[in-house]
């Protein structure tokens, strides 16, 4: 299968009224009849007022309202979380994330490493299996 449209070297900025809510970088995009391919994938987003998060990964593909990111896949935020895995995906309309991979999580305090994971964003609630964590506390 040939793609309708390739392109190269691309930025792309979402305005909003409030200024410039997401950079999303691609080496390469390939579209194609009912989907689209993404390679080295650089998205930056101003998540909230003073919380900013990046999304990277080797290559992703969007179908309809999944997208599927592979390779070297990494989260951060300026929150201190971080996730790290070689495959996740996210329904952009139920705003579902998922691994069913091995990952890493990490917060300013805990880092988690499971065999899957499930973050229902809207809720706030994160489902995770085979988990080992690791917990710093402070002494007072």
């Amino acid at each position: 299968e040939k793609p309708n449209l390739e392109a190269i070297d691309i930025t792309n900025y979402s305005i909003t009224p409030d200024g410039v809510k997401v950079v999303a970088r691609f080496s390469k995009v390939l579209r194609y009849k009912n989907y689209d391919k993404f390679y080295d994938i650089n998205i930056v987003r101003k998540k909230d007022i003073n919380v900013i998060d990046n999304l990277k990964a080797k290559r992703g593909s969007l179908r309809g309202d999944n997208l599927k990111i592979e390779g070297k896949v990494r989260y951060k935020d300026s929150e201190g979380v971080k996730f790290s895995s070689e495959e996740a995906k996210y329904n952009l309309k139920t705003k579902v994330f998922r691994s069913d991979v091995d990952f890493v999580l990490e917060t300013n305090s805990t880092i988690t490493h499971g065999t899957s994971l499930v973050y229902q964003s809207k809720d706030g609630k994160i489902y995770a299996n085979n988990i080992k964590s690791v917990t710093e506390v402070n002494k007072k």
